[in-house]
């Protein structure tokens, strides 16, 4: 399970973003996996560019910068969904996970938030760092977690280990600055979560035998849910679907 991030090593190229949350149980005992199907209107959800020539130090970062609220993968058959949040809802009991020492890492490349959905677990902590050379703000809208508001007006500006997380549903976070952009950020009591990528698809692995309601999200379509069986070692495929 992949999603984007910077290391400070890397110089903020984005292609060296990278971020796997990985399930805390050995191996890949009990995988269910799946796909997020989009069915709806392809001209009514096509992708719109953003202009940023308000900030000319975000336009010289990028020239265009595409919205990430709706992201269709047109080379999948079927088409399928990006940046979907897909976790185990319900059927883990009270069973407590360990929690992944990995911090989880965001940046404002290209005056855009990568990656645009965190996701991990509750006592992670998170660090934020500012990769353009401009001012951003990172203002949380949480209902659980702490409220920060707080800027980095400078390039290589880095705020976290101060920042851990708790178990709320995605919020949002936004920039103040730059009304454009935004992310999500989805904290979970256990590891058995993902989020889709270009192939739109999703991993949960390693969680004990049982029955257990799978979860996906999309910030603009909302959540939809599949119910699964799994034991002995096995693989159960469940694809989901959203029909806007």
């Amino acid at each position: 399970m992949k999603l984007s991030m910077i290391t400070l090593a890397a110089a903020f190229a984005i292609n060296t973003i990278t971020f796997t949350p990985t399930p805390c149980q050995a191996g890949d005992k009990n995988v269910i996996t799946g796909k997020i199907i989009f069915k709806g209107d392809l001209a009514k959800y096509k992708r719109t560019k953003i202009n940023t020539s308000k900030d000319p130090n975000c336009k010289k970062s990028k020239k265009t910068i595409g919205s990430e609220k709706v992201i269709i993968n047109k080379k999948t058959d079927p088409l399928t969904l990006r940046n979907v949040v897909v976790s185990i809802k319900s059927g883990l009991g009270d069973k407590v996970f360990p929690v992944s020492k990995e911090e989880l890492k965001v940046t404002q490349f290209g005056c855009q938030y990568k990656p645009h959905i965190i996701a991990g677990q509750s006592g992670q902590t998170l660090r934020i760092l500012n990769g353009d050379n401009t001012n951003h703000n990172i203002h949380f809208l949480p209902k659980v977690n702490d409220e920060h508001n707080f800027t980095q007006p400078k390039k290589d500006m880095v705020k976290g280990k101060t920042i851990v997380l708790k178990a709320e549903d995605p919020f949002k976070v936004k920039c103040d600055v730059h009304p454009w952009m935004n992310c999500y950020i989805a904290v979970f009591e256990h590891p058995f979560f993902d989020v889709t990528g270009k192939d739109g698809t999703f991993k949960l692995a390693g969680m004990p035998d049982g029955s257990y309601t799978i979860q996906a999200w999309h910030e603009s379509f909302g959540t939809v849910t599949a119910e699964a069986e799994i034991s002995g070692n096995t693989i159960v495929t469940k694809d989901m679907t959203f029909e806007p």
